[in-house]
């Protein structure tokens, strides 16, 4: 397992991104999350109508911070201040859980590693510790995210408004040229679908000099890492529960990340939705994926609630 994602300039780096918030609210008003923080949401329409299941709308529940006991040992306030070889300490094991729960990626330095499963592993790039985040900012965050889900399909919606906004761009991105030209022959022959599902995916992060909550991009087509970002959340969790005398954090503010079940249970949804028990649950995926793992840990939740047919095919 290589190490060079869990190094500490790269962990120090990734939570002295929070300090400039620190002042902002009382320690009871932040969350622990990893930086940047990202919001999974799955959005299913039928008929134009929103149509999602208000279970998948709920923000995850966070537990009220208990009382820490004091002891000899003086807890870390500033990540600075980490000593070295704490710091170690933690990386061997984070190394270790991710070998054990499966926060995998494949080796880019085997070729083998994107086709072959099981071989070449690596642990997914992460942060050893997670970063503070304003609990007023993550409720900001989910309150808003029906609202883009809802934009982002009605924009979907309008074929001439997506052909004219994208025409410059098909001129210089092969991939969007050849999405552009499907859609147009979708257009020509007036194909409809009543039932859609969006997996979305909006990254945000906190403006240092506004304080403001930023959205770095809203993922449409590849909302990746449901699987994995629940590993994450559990890592985080696990490894300031370890070290609770060491770090001043405390687990029990970590949300809990259900996005993979969410998923499944948004694709299980469409699929029954579709009413055609021929129809299948496909994942198309790249011919070389190093991030299979992530891939599987959603298919293996959805065959996990029925037996929906499904296939995967590599392009």
């Amino acid at each position: 397992m290589g190490s060079g994602c869990s190094s500490p300039s790269i962990s120090l780096t990734t939570i002295s991104a929070t300090s400039p918030f620190q002042s902002q609210e009382s320690p009871s008003n932040y969350l622990n999350f990893c930086s940047p923080t990202r919001f999974l949401e799955p959005h299913l329409l039928k008929s134009s109508k929103i149509f999602i299941p208000k279970s998948l709308l709920k923000c995850a529940k966070v537990h009220k911070m208990q009382t820490q006991v004091e002891d000899s040992a003086k807890p870390i306030v500033d990540p600075h201040d980490i000593d070295p070889k704490l710091v170690q300490k933690l990386a061997n094991d984070a190394l270790v859980w991710c070998s054990l729960r499966g926060l995998l990626v494949g080796d880019r330095n085997s070729e083998r590693s994107g086709t072959v499963p099981g071989v070449d592993m690596v642990h997914a790039p992460v942060a050893l510790i997670p970063m503070s985040f304003p609990e007023s900012h993550w409720k900001q965050a989910c309150e808003v995210a029906p609202i883009f889900n809802e934009l982002a399909d009605r924009v979907s919606q309008d074929g001439e408004f997506l052909q004219q906004s994208l025409s410059r761009t098909r001129k210089v991105d092969p991939f969007t040229s050849r999405l552009l030209e499907i859609h147009s022959k979708m257009l020509e022959i007036n194909k409809i679908e009543e039932i859609r599902l969006g997996l979305h995916r909006s990254d945000y992060m906190l403006d240092e000099q506004t304080k403001l909550l930023l959205q770095i991009e809203l993922n449409t087509i590849s909302s990746s890492f449901p699987g994995l970002s629940c590993l994450v959340s559990e890592l985080h969790r696990s490894l300031l529960q370890q070290y609770r005398e060491d770090i001043a954090s405390d687990p029990n503010r970590i949300p809990a990340n259900n996005a993979v079940n969410q998923f499944a249970e948004a694709l299980a949804k469409a699929w029954n939705e579709y009413g055609d028990p021929r129809a299948v649950i496909m994942f198309v995926v790249q011919a070389e994926e190093r991030n299979m793992y992530d891939q599987h840990w959603l298919s293996a939740s959805l065959r996990e609630r029925s037996s929906y047919n499904y296939q995967k095919d590599t392009g």
